[in-house]
């Protein structure tokens, strides 16, 4: 059975070959979403690349760029309202001073109260050492959906998350990680959707070819025991509930 290929989490914008792979994505006929790290990258990526016919830009504000590029806030607001897709946003507190961290969650605070007020809207979150904060922020009730992409919190954080209905984006370091893997074996399989964080992991980060969809199919079907085939059905079935 041929796979379902998807990539809810690329930072295409950041490969030199991005024409490349965006024919290489339309010839296997991936859906994308191509998440950006600041509202300027987002413009650019949209007047640069146009309408694709497999490939949808998120506007995008990290959490690690927030501090240096602060004039970048309010512009994504302002576009914020004609964005059905929203990503890289989120909280990082790996390395983080005081100041940081408060600019961090107040700007996340008023995203996700703009995303629940314009509602429909689907978001890639980054959660890194934050995921207890972003748990708390987001809610249960929130009006769109929500992928918490390369979650790697507690598992009582873990719990809440899926208490709340988000899904998880799983990429290929996530599967070949033990604690990845663990994570992996909780989260219900209709919640799980494949990303690749490219260029951001070790089977995306020299060259992207959807094969790694193949292969991490193959070992998410390991970790939670059912075939191939059905993982990628339930895969498919996934994303089309992410998109409703």
């Amino acid at each position: 059975m041929k796979s379902f290929y998807h990539d809810v989490h690329l930072h295409l914008d950041l490969y030199p070959n991005a024409v490349e792979i965006i024919n290489h994505i339309t010839d296997f006929k991936s859906y994308t979403i191509a998440v950006t790290n600041l509202p300027v990258l987002f413009d650019r990526a949209l007047k640069k690349y146009k309408d694709q016919k497999y490939i949808r830009f998120a506007l995008g504000l990290h959490p690690e760029l927030i501090n240096q590029y602060t004039e970048q806030i309010p512009v994504f607001f302002e576009r914020l309202k004609d964005c059905r897709y929203v990503g890289e946003i989120g909280l990082d507190f790996k390395k983080t001073d005081e100041y940081s961290r408060k600019l961090q969650v107040d700007t996340f605070k008023k995203i996700i109260n703009e995303c629940n007020n314009y509602g429909g809207k689907i978001l890639s979150i980054h959660s890194r050492s934050a995921a207890k904060e972003v748990i708390e922020i987001i809610g249960s009730n929130f009006n769109g959906k929500i992928i918490l992409h390369w979650f790697s919190g507690t598992l009582t954080e873990l719990e809440k998350a899926i208490d709340s209905n988000y899904f998880f984006s799983i990429n290929g370091d996530m599967v070949n990680s033990k604690k990845g893997q663990n994570i992996i074996k909780r989260i219900p399989t209709n919640r799980l959707l494949i990303e690749s964080d490219g260029p951001f992991t070790k089977d995306t980060h020299s060259n992207y070819h959807l094969s790694f969809v193949d292969d991490l199919i193959k070992k998410l079907a390991n970790i939670r025991e059912c075939d191939s085939d059905e993982m990628s059905i339930l895969l498919k079935g996934n994303f089309k509930n992410l998109l409703e």
